[in-house]
This record gives structure tokens, C-alpha cells and sequence, in this order.
């Protein structure tokens, strides 16, 4: 059922853009599988729509960059979108819309692209609302960028673009992945950036990934933000363990601790979760349900009891 979970340790990377797998696209490789023939139903046909107006406006705008000679290829975009309800003892009202649009421009050789979403760190696509730190000013804030990189394989990637309470932003990324053997592999990034008002920034991390005999995927991601508006440096370390059901469910036990190297290496969060993930209907649609506990230091690390119920759809893969 699960023979791509250990190609999934020998990459670590989606080829296209050299970005690290996050735990939902793990996954999701996870559960996929090809469904027979299936009548059509409204969700479908609003899937349909949705990814064919999408298609439709960018191929308008990667019509800009033609010179009219001869056409090389098809501009597509691809994403997801996530509803949240995420009530907790200390918040029953919170909600969180979550999304991602990348969006492919062969006439620039599909070497620039649009990214789209709600946040420009990757690496906190799976955490829920409240778990995410304030301090780099990550929440709520819609980012658009342009990605350019030499060529579709390399490990390196520029943008420049917009985002982070309405700033303007320039960054430089390298990535790249190693794998050890059938079993272990690890994926290091680093990247600098300068933002108008928040100045120079950077970013280290590294993700150890295990593949077990029976497809079981233990991960432990650590990653280390350096900022110099307020000199410091702010810490993540997470262990995440993807247990497969079958083709359609699969649970993720995570646990998390976050914090500042300023006035002391404290900390300022930790978090603990598990999901169930399931996608019955359609191998686009997902639904979860993750029950969690969260401590914070502003709330004097008394804990916080949740849970997160998630609709999440995704659109233009394998369109």
C-alpha cells in the first residue's frame, strides 16, 4: 500500500520547486490511490470549475511574457484550501482559513512562478491558529511573491514579493536533501531575507526523516529563526510520527516546543496533538479532526485543551 512512503525518504524534496514535504502532503502520498470511476457530484463540478477559472486567469497572465512564436506549454496553477474551526478552553470561537496557490509560467522556461498564500513559512503549514509564534508577525498576513530559480532542478530560489503586515521583502533560499539509505534521510535549508520595516533576517533547519519496515514515517524538524529587529533567535524542535491506516486514514501524533534565546533560552510554547486525516469521498478532499493540548507562556503555560476540525481541498495536481 505504502511503496512510495520509502521513495518519499529518498526525496524528501517535491522536484518541482525543491520544497521540503510537509507533514499533509506526506500524507496524503499516504493515502492516495486511484479511484474507479465515479458519477459526478456538486463538490466536483465546483473543483472543475474552480481549477479551469484558475487555469484560465494565469494562463492570461503567462500570456505576457509570449513573444507570440510558438507556444511552450500550458500555465497551470495548483493548491489547497483549508477551513478550520479550532475551538480551544481559552478560545471556542477560533476559526482559520488557510491556502496556497502556485502557479507555473512555462514562458519564462518554468523558472519564475507565482506563490499565493496565506503565510510565507512552509514550515508552519500544519499547525493550527493559536500555536503559531506572534513574534515574526506570521499571522493572518496574505503574502505574494515571485520565485525565481536558474533552473527547474536547482537548489537555489530567489523572490521578491509582498507580505508579513504589508511589507516588502527580497529572499534567498538554498535546499537540498541527502538520503542515508532505504530507510533514513535528512533535508537542510537555510535562507536570508530583508524586509522593509522588520530588516534582515535568517532561517536554519534540518529535518532527520525514518522510514520504518511497515511504512510508519518518524520525523524530527528543527529550525532556527535569526532576527534582527529585535536581535534574536527564535527555536523550533517537533517530532512527528505518521502512523497509515489505509489508503483513505492515517493519524500524526506531533509534539512541539518553541522558544526564545532572549533574556535566557526559554521557552515560550509547547503543543502536542493527533490528527486523524481522512479523504473517503475524494482523493482531493480531505478531512481531519486533532484534538490538542497547548501551553503558552502568556497564558503562564496553563494548558489548553482543543480540537481542530479541518475541511481542506486541493485543485490542479494531476489535472
Amino acid at each position: 500500500m505504502l511503496c512510495l512512503a520509502v521513495s518519499l525518504c529518498l526525496l524528501l524534496t517535491d522536484q518541482s520547486d525543491n520544497q521540503p514535504i510537509p507533514t499533509h502532503e506526506v500524507v496524503n502520498n499516504a493515502q492516495n490511490n486511484v479511484e474507479p470511476h465515479q458519477p459526478m457530484q456538486w463538490f466536483d463540478v465546483w473543483q472543475r470549475s474552480f481549477t479551469d477559472s484558475m487555469d484560465f486567469t494565469v494562463s492570461k497572465f503567462d500570456g505576457l511574457f509570449s513573444d507570440g512564436s510558438h507556444t511552450k506549454g500550458k500555465a497551470k496553477a495548483e493548491g489547497r484550501i483549508q477551513l478550520s474551526w479550532e475551538p480551544r478552553t481559552r478560545d471556542i470561537a477560533e476559526t482559520d482559513l488557510r491556502f496556497r496557490i502556485r502557479v507555473s509560467l512555462p514562458h519564462l522556461e518554468n523558472r519564475v512562478d507565482l506563490l499565493l498564500s496565506d503565510n510565507e513559512d512552509e514550515t508552519q503549514s500544519d499547525t493550527i491558529k493559536a500555536a503559531r509564534s506572534p513574534s515574526l508577525g506570521r499571522q493572518d498576513n496574505t503574502t505574494i511573491s515571485l520565485r525565481f530559480r536558474p533552473n527547474i532542478n536547482s537548489h537555489y530560489s530567489f523572490r521578491v514579493g509582498a507580505g508579513r503586515r504589508d511589507q516588502l521583502y527580497v529572499k534567498a533560499r538554498y535546499r537540498d536533501a541527502y538520503a542515508f539509505n532505504s530507510h533514513w534521510a535528512m533535508l537542510y535549508d537555510t535562507e536570508i531575507y530583508q524586509y522593509t520595516r522588520d530588516q534582515f533576517g535568517a532561517e536554519l533547519g534540518t529535518s532527520i526523516q525514518h522510514v520504518s519496515s511497515n511504512n510508519n514515517v518518524t520525523r524530527l524538524n528543527n529550525r532556527f529563526y535569526f532576527r534582527d529587529n529585535s536581535n534574536d533567535w527564535l527555536w523550533r524542535h517537533e517530532i512527528q510520527h505518521l502512523y497509515p491506516i489505509n489508503n483513505h486514514n492515517a493519524l500524526v501524533y506531533s509534539f512541539m516546543v518553541e522558544g526564545l534565546n532572549k533574556p535566557t533560552y526559554q521557552v515560550e510554547e509547547v503543543y502536542t496533538g493527533l490528527r486523524w486525516r481522512s479523504n473517503p469521498i475524494r482523493e482531493w478532499l480531505y478531512f481531519e479532526v486533532e484534538p490538542f493540548v497547548l501551553w503558552l507562556r502568556s497564558e503562564d503555560f496553563s494548558p489548553s485543551y482543543g480540537m481542530a476540525l479541518r475541511l481542506e481541498a486541493y485543485y490542479g495536481k494531476g489535472e
